[in-house]
């Protein structure tokens, strides 16, 4: 099982793993941590939809009152009060949990794909070397027609390319320099935001925007102003299937 398989199995039953899952959660760093945060969006949304029932005590048996004076207590002020309190209290419980449970799960990809970006880039620190160097051209060739991609001569100087397994695929990690120093460019065919999407994090900001079949991700070091760049490399990038 890979990263990819083991985060659609989670996120469809985060409590009630197989064997294979488990193995792959005790193996992976990455996927264990994934793992915990499906774990405690489970319980924040539980706590947001509990909501204390009467109790025994207050609670009445059929027929231990009269219609009548079942009738007149409903239009009592007092008692229609506690009641519309009571449901209100349901009512906001129950919308809290969907909005709790909605911007966690709306946000909790997104957070993820930058932690896991960055954490790439840092297992890969010759790619993080200051260069003025450009990269070999055959390997660069291969790396982008591994990719589906072309690059137009607008994107400058590729400094570093490397074909690299991330989410259960492989793509093309580059490294450009630019005006405001290197950053790192990784073309995501299979991940695809519904909207660009701003991160810092690791010492690192980063963007990825929805580009192509799937998306571009650009990082460069804190602070960076990426939005120009970003825009660049999105011109300079071609996508040939």
């Amino acid at each position: 099982m890979d990263c990819l398989d083991f985060r659609r199995t989670a996120g469809a039953d985060p409590r009630h793993l197989g064997p294979e899952a488990l193995a792959h959660a005790e193996s992976c760093r990455r996927c264990s941590a994934h793992l915990r945060e499906l774990l405690a969006l489970d319980e924040r949304i539980l706590a947001a939809l509990r909501v204390p029932l009467p109790s025994s005590s207050s609670a009445s048996t059929p027929g231990s009152r009269s219609r009548s004076r079942v009738a007149a207590d409903l239009h009592t002020p007092s008692r229609v009060g506690i009641d519309r309190r009571r449901w209100f209290a349901l009512a906001a419980s129950i919308v809290a949990g969907v909005m709790v449970g909605t911007l966690l799960w709306v946000a909790g990809p997104r957070d993820s794909l930058a932690r896991d970006l960055v954490e790439h880039i840092a297992d890969e620190p010759q790619s993080l070397a200051v260069t003025d160097r450009p990269a070999e051209p055959g390997p660069l060739e291969e790396v982008l027609a591994s990719g589906g991609i072309g690059l137009r001569p607008e994107i400058g100087t590729v400094t570093y390319a490397r074909s690299c397994p991330f989410h259960g695929h492989v793509v093309p990690h580059l490294v450009v320099r630019t005006r405001s120093g290197p950053v790192t460019v990784m073309v995501l065919r299979d991940e695809r935001p519904a909207r660009p999407v701003d991160f810092s994090e690791g010492g690192y900001s980063g963007r990825i925007v929805p580009a192509g079949p799937g998306s571009i991700a650009v990082v460069g070091a804190a602070g960076t102003d990426l939005e120009s760049i970003t825009a660049e490399v999105l011109a300079a990038v071609v996508w040939l299937h």
